[in-house]
């Protein structure tokens, strides 16, 4: 369905800066970071400096997404998904590589793409908000060479399914943001494309629409219609859910790709032990038993927080609750679970998935 091979996107962003005297350029010295190019220019007597940086959204990306999977793009902000998404859709030229969906190439064959797909992204401003979500749909289905007839069943239809009845005579602008997003979610699909790219779009969506979400996601358009769906986000627990398959994206480069069960199972520590407590736990305390793993702690207000990799659950667990007693170190808190998503990037990576990335977008 998509195929993916070898696409990088680099930025370019440019910031002037004024320097009223010559000593204050001096002072100031030429310090520039490492994928940043700098010069400096006068215009009318006053000095400028110009500095022009190179920020890499993406790094030779290779993918390949099956027809009628959920494919899921897990990475924090910045990481290079939205960037990925708008390629795809052909809102964005890539700097090199290929996309294909369904054959046809994004950058030199873009017409049969766009109308084989339906984009849905967060903070959703791809709505005319003086108009209602009725005219918003039918419009939107004449783009894509709809009867008028044709436009106004299909708008109807999904406005019953996504239970907008009472809503669909408003204007946009006077809806909440989960009736936007729903709103927007039908505009996406008026065309019924085989196709369906969601960036981050649950942003806004109250618990139960939220779960309404994902589970016409999962029955209705994969399991009834078939249809292909990519899911770009942060939020583990809905790609755990949801996804056949995730790759892992950190700083516009797939990390990791597989199942959600098996990129947990890739971790050979099973279970987490988080602990809390009012003094320093010190790793070395636990030197000489076995089947425990890495060991992160941090220090918040008055309490440190401990997070143990162990094997082998309650077992372990109970022997380095001991070795902390004997320590006579009192622990507050203490929890046990299983690895998550998160804790799988965070183990590849070395941060965690609400970190900001360097780069432009999510």
């Amino acid at each position: 369905m998509i195929e993916i091979k070898d696409v990088s996107k680099t930025y370019v962003s440019v910031k002037r800066r004024l320097r009223l005297f010559q000593k204050d350029f001096e002072l100031n010295g030429d310090k520039d970071e490492e994928s940043t190019i700098s010069e400096t220019y006068v215009k009318k007597g006053l000095i400028f400096k110009k500095k022009i940086k190179h920020t890499h959204a993406l790094n030779k990306i290779k993918l390949r997404i099956r027809h009628g999977e959920i494919f899921g793009l897990l990475g924090p902000n910045g990481a290079g998904k939205t960037t990925l998404t708008k390629i795809i859709s052909t809102l964005v030229l890539p700097e090199s590589g290929t996309i294909l969906v369904n054959n046809h190439d994004v950058s030199t064959n873009p017409t049969p793409v766009r109308t084989s797909l339906g984009l849905v992204t967060g903070g959703e401003r791809s709505l005319y908000w003086k108009m209602t979500p009725l005219e918003n749909l039918v419009f939107f289905g004449r783009l894509y060479h709809l009867s008028k007839k044709e436009a106004e069943k299909r708008a109807l239809e999904l406005i019953e399914k996504f239970k907008l009845n009472d809503k669909k005579d408003e204007l946009v602008q006077n809806l909440s943001t989960g009736q936007k997003m729903k709103v927007a979610f039908c505009r996406a699909l008026v065309h019924d494309p085989p196709l369906l790219l969601i960036d981050e779009a649950e942003r806004g969506l109250d618990p139960r629409a939220s779960k309404e979400f994902r589970k016409f996601l999962k029955e209705e358009l994969q399991e009834k219609q078939g249809k292909t769906i990519l899911l770009c986000t942060h939020n583990m627990e809905i790609l755990d859910e949801l996804c056949d398959r995730i790759a892992l994206i950190n700083k516009g480069s797939i990390i990791a790709l597989g199942t959600p069960e098996r990129l947990k199972l890739s971790m050979k520590q099973k279970h987490i032990l988080n602990l809390q407590s009012h003094q320093h736990i010190p790793k070395d305390l636990f030197d000489g038993l076995e089947n425990v793993g890495s060991i992160s702690s941090k220090c918040e207000d008055e309490f440190h927080f401990t997070d143990i990799e162990i094997e082998n659950g309650t077992e372990i667990a109970n022997q380095v609750l001991q070795r902390i007693y004997d320590a006579k170190i009192k622990v507050d808190e203490f929890s046990l679970k299983t690895a998550t998503l998160e804790d799988v990037f965070l183990k590849l990576t070395g941060r965690k998935l609400d970190d900001e990335a360097e780069g432009l977008d999510g």
